[in-house]
């Protein structure tokens, strides 16, 4: 884990999971912006932070994925810091079994799906925010970029963005083949709203810093929308009867050489793919009839 400065009061700790941190001019307030996976990483921060002689007041948790919280018990076990979290969000903090629970389409979740990587530690959080200005810290502007996550919220500090996973980076992208995503529209107007900001840079959940963010996230847009249109133009339609959500899945995996491991890895993966088939379903491109007990995709235009 390297801590790197980016600007006046901005750092970032890079990582597998970065994690942000910014301080105010008087050193008076420092903020982590996410907490890593898993107590390992949380400790590294704060011993970090107490050699560069860092305070560490609050903490910012922009959306409630495992892999963004996994630290934060740990880091209010052993620091007072005040924990900050957008709605939404925030009740998975406080209940982490939500996690797993909708990643198993709502039914109480296999063993195996209770592990590090979708079940955190649950946390307190003693502030609900939405898009605007933190009160208890000068400066700093919370960004609303749902999408990846029902209700993710970013952080804009001396003209850098922390932009948790609105966003990947290049080689994390091509990595991850289908990026985890819950709703397809609103992934994209966050991608296309990143665009238009005019900051010095961003730092992605995933990846490295870019002050170039433009090619980056044309190149996240254009992997969502090849997805999009790959699922419509390569599958349903060219499935004149139709096809069911689970085969559609499959064949997704497969056309992409995915070869989920387990049952939770799989369901990260179906959430994905069930994003852009909602959005489908949702503008009208595709349409859906339960046939012999099991919802079948068509092509708008076909079923019509």
């Amino acid at each position: 884990m390297e801590f790197i400065e980016l600007s006046r009061g901005c750092f970032y700790f890079k990582s597998a999971v970065n994690i942000g941190y910014i301080v105010n001019d008087d050193n008076s307030k420092g903020m982590l912006i996410d907490a890593g996976l898993e107590t390992s990483a949380a400790k590294k921060v704060i011993k970090q932070l107490q050699k560069e002689k860092l305070p560490l007041t609050h903490l910012f948790i922009t959306h409630a994925h495992a892999d963004h919280f996994g630290g934060a018990q740990y880091i209010q076990q052993k620091e007072d810091v005040y924990t900050i979290a957008p709605a939404i969000e925030e009740a998975i903090m406080r209940n982490p079994l939500l996690e797993p629970i909708y990643l198993s389409q709502g039914n109480f979740p296999l063993k195996e799906m209770r592990n590090k990587f979708l079940e955190a530690p649950a946390i307190r959080v003693d502030e609900i925010c939405s898009q605007g200005c933190l009160e208890l810290f000068s400066d700093v502007q919370v960004i609303h970029l749902p999408g990846h996550s029902y209700n993710q919220h970013g952080i804009l500090f001396h003209g850098i963005l922390y932009a948790a996973d609105a966003f990947l980076g290049i080689d994390v992208l091509a990595k991850h083949k289908i990026p985890f995503i819950v709703d397809a529209s609103e992934n994209m107007a966050t991608l296309k709203k990143l665009k238009k900001l005019d900051v010095e840079g961003m730092v992605p959940g995933h990846g490295s810093y870019v002050t170039e963010y433009q090619n980056v996230i044309s190149d996240n847009i254009h992997i969502h929308e090849t997805i999009t249109s790959t699922v419509l133009e390569e599958i349903i339609q060219s499935s004149r009867s139709g096809i069911s959500l689970e085969n559609l899945v499959a064949v997704m995996l497969t056309k992409y050489e995915v070869k989920p491991p387990n049952l939770g890895a799989y369901s990260l993966f179906r959430t994905a793919i069930s994003a852009h088939i909602i959005q489908l379903l949702e503008n009208g491109s595709a349409a859906y009839k339960i046939t012999n007990g099991r919802p079948i995709i068509f092509s708008a235009s076909y079923k019509a």
